[in-house]
């Protein structure tokens, strides 16, 4: 199982319970996730379904600057069908894509993870062994419905078991990474736009260090990632495929409202929060920047970064911008 998943995760790149969410725990004792995790409440005001064709976008403006802003879904299958007129015409004569906060991906340092990083993902008890009877049930029936050996994840930490039944196909780890924003950026600097906006990439985040935190959280937020990754499980591939397509129909609420499925899990540990908000705050830093010269600009943020409290809209208000939702 272990060569297994070394080799899934060294591949990874080639390829494109209620009581659980009331606690995290790190090394300075119990939090409260919804002071962890800065994605957990939404601001419902913002949170609004679009009139135009394809995916919602909002507006952030001032006297004399208007800056499009498209929220796009943490996951989307690598082929979806998306109405991109409305984006090739904002693209059209931008002074700027902001691209926002993105899994920063290195094939080198994976694999060195994947060959030499057994410490962070071997369980030195089997794992079903350590976990409460409603989380084992739950992937046992999982295992058996995907024709997997119950003891196929035993050797790994609750978190990892979670990360690959959330990814999994047929018992294989798949998962595709940037598939919308490479779309994007591929617009941008294609023929169809006559005049090309500068490109502006922001810091994204390390997925290896995420990969070496999960790691080595301790069992509350372990069971936590994998109720969180059964949750992606159980709702089907077709969830996440169904879900980008009503994203890209602009249908925001049912997008947002959705079970997060894994997301939640790497939101509620305490280091990878803190870089989603960096993450946001970088976005909200640029955009104001964009503010300042005349004209248009186009931002492209992560869904519930954009619309959550504190969020990059809900501090572009704060700031004394104006913010224009999909409906309006």
């Amino acid at each position: 199982m272990i060569g297994r998943l070394a080799a899934s995760l060294a591949g990874l790149l080639l390829i494109s319970t209620p009581a659980l969410a009331q606690q995290a725990v790190d090394a300075s004792g119990p939090i409260e996730l919804h002071r962890v995790d800065p994605e957990a409440n939404l601001v419902e005001a913002l949170v609004v379904n679009a009139r135009l064709p394809g995916p919602a976008w909002w507006k952030v403006s001032d006297a004399d600057t208007v800056i499009y802003v498209l929220g796009v879904p943490a996951l989307t299958p690598s082929k979806l069908d998306v109405d991109s007129s409305v984006l090739k015409r904002r693209l059209d004569g931008a002074n700027v894509l902001i691209m926002g906060q993105e899994a920063d991906v290195s094939l080198v340092r994976i694999v060195a993870l994947a060959l030499g990083g057994k410490r962070y993902f071997i369980s030195s008890t089997p794992m079903r062994q350590t976990l409460p009877p409603e989380l084992r049930a739950r992937l046992e029936a999982r295992l058996l419905a995907s024709k997997q050996k119950l003891d196929s994840l035993d050797e790994v930490k609750p978190a990892f078991a979670g990360f690959v039944v959330a990814n999994s196909q047929d018992g294989n780890l798949s998962i595709s990474v940037g598939g919308v924003t490479d779309t994007i950026r591929e617009i941008a600097r294609s023929k169809d736009i006559a005049d090309r906006p500068r490109i502006q990439t922001l810091p994204g985040y390390s997925l290896v260090e995420a990969v070496k935190t999960l790691g080595t959280a301790p069992q509350p937020l372990q069971e936590l990632c994998l109720d969180a990754g059964l949750r992606q499980a159980e709702s089907g591939e077709g969830g996440i495929k169904l879900l980008s397509e009503r994203w890209a129909r602009g249908e925001v609420r049912a997008v947002v409202l959705a079970d997060r499925g894994f997301s939640r899990c790497l939101a509620s540990t305490p280091s990878i929060a803190r870089e989603l908000r960096s993450g946001r705050d970088d976005a909200v830093v640029a955009i104001a920047a964009a503010l300042g010269k005349p004209g248009k600009a186009v931002a492209v943020i992560e869904l519930r970064s954009l619309l959550a409290q504190d969020g990059v809209l809900d501090q572009l208000r704060g700031r004394g911008f104006v913010v224009t939702t999909p409906g309006e």
